[in-house]
């Protein structure tokens, strides 16, 4: 054979050989394909620490690009209804609390999705709410404010939440109800704005949940803790009293928060397996698990996916309760 001879055959296989390598270089784009974490509230959010902290570990877990994507507004259904809008294909998770997948929707008659339409596929952290106020407030400790409080009268303190229904709001409502206390509501497109103004004394109380900055705001003395919501004193704050053992009125008055990784319900049960593991692998990491302690959290250690299928339903039983009991109507 001429050397014209094979220089023609390369240039007539060369077509052929170029299609066959098609699809796998296409299969390797693919599998670059970023995951997006969708933060459905503003950046300085609890969730939304969660989700930087957590990226970089991620993505070295699942080798693959993590980005966080932050779509805040109405109570979060903004972000949590663009998971639901996407592909059910496990390349967006939505990291959020209770507020966002089981409250939002049964508080805003305009939310379509339901709790239902999703599922948790690890959980992060447990956390209690701090019963925060201003330092403006005269009150310096939890009898003060109950005094305060009364002497308001009907014209009350302001509220700050992050909008009805919402898990801050519910809160706020059910202590006013049992403490006898007056509050007027004041509505935030997230929790960074609210601390703002608790800070700077343009509302007078909220309950931030005990994550992200919330731990150092206290202890700097921007804003003042009077009780948490948990059963006992947090670790973090041995020195904030309990609402619960504050008074027989609220004995009843624990709960508490989370942050949880969910997906669309119909996400196949092989690809929510996989984003478990990676999940919990990350979660190991000693500077992810000191983040998560030093800011108050409580690092979550069974997540075995029948673990979180079966918080996720009784969290769904019991916040849909509260919002009941409360009477919250959708509006």
């Amino acid at each position: 054979m001429t050397k014209t001879q094979t220089l023609a055959g390369l240039a007539l296989a060369l077509p052929t050989l170029l299609a066959s390598l098609a699809p796998a270089s296409a299969s390797a784009q693919g599998q670059a394909r970023p995951l997006s974490i969708m933060v459905p509230q503003p950046a300085g959010n609890p969730t939304d620490g969660v989700a930087r902290k957590i990226q970089p570990l991620l993505q070295a877990q699942l080798q693959r690009p993590v980005i966080v994507e932050n779509q805040p507004g109405a109570g979060g259904s903004i972000g949590t209804q663009r998971l639901l809008n996407a592909p059910a294909d496990g390349n967006m998770l939505l990291i959020a609390s209770q507020t966002e997948p089981i409250l939002t929707p049964f508080t805003l008659r305009h939310v379509k999705y339901s709790a239902k339409d999703m599922r948790a596929v690890a959980l992060v952290a447990r956390l209690p709410y701090i019963l925060t106020g201003s330092t403006k407030l005269p009150a310096r400790n939890l009898s003060e404010l109950a005094a305060h409080t009364q002497a308001a009268g009907s014209q009350g303190l302001n509220f700050g939440h992050i909008g009805p229904g919402s898990m801050i709001h519910l809160l706020g409502e059910q202590w006013a109800r049992q403490s006898g206390s007056g509050i007027n509501h004041v509505v935030y497109r997230g929790v960074p704005p609210v601390v703002q103004d608790l800070m700077s004394g343009q509302i007078d109380l909220s309950f931030l949940p005990l994550g992200g900055a919330t731990l150092q705001m206290i202890e700097s003395g921007k804003v003042r803790a009077f009780a948490t919501t948990g059963a006992q004193p947090s670790p973090a704050l041995p020195q904030v009293p309990a609402l619960a053992a504050s008074d027989k009125k609220l004995a009843d008055f624990v709960y508490g928060t989370w942050i949880a990784f969910l997906v669309p319900a119909k996400t196949p049960e092989a690809t929510v397996a996989r984003l478990n593991q990676a999940i919990v692998a990350a979660m190991q990491d000693d500077s992810f698990r000191e983040y998560v302690s030093s800011t108050g959290m409580e690092l979550v250690t069974a997540n075995s996916l029948p673990d979180v299928a079966k918080f996720y339903d009784s969290e769904t039983q019991l916040y849909e309760g509260l919002a009941k009991k409360i009477g919250v109507e959708p509006n």
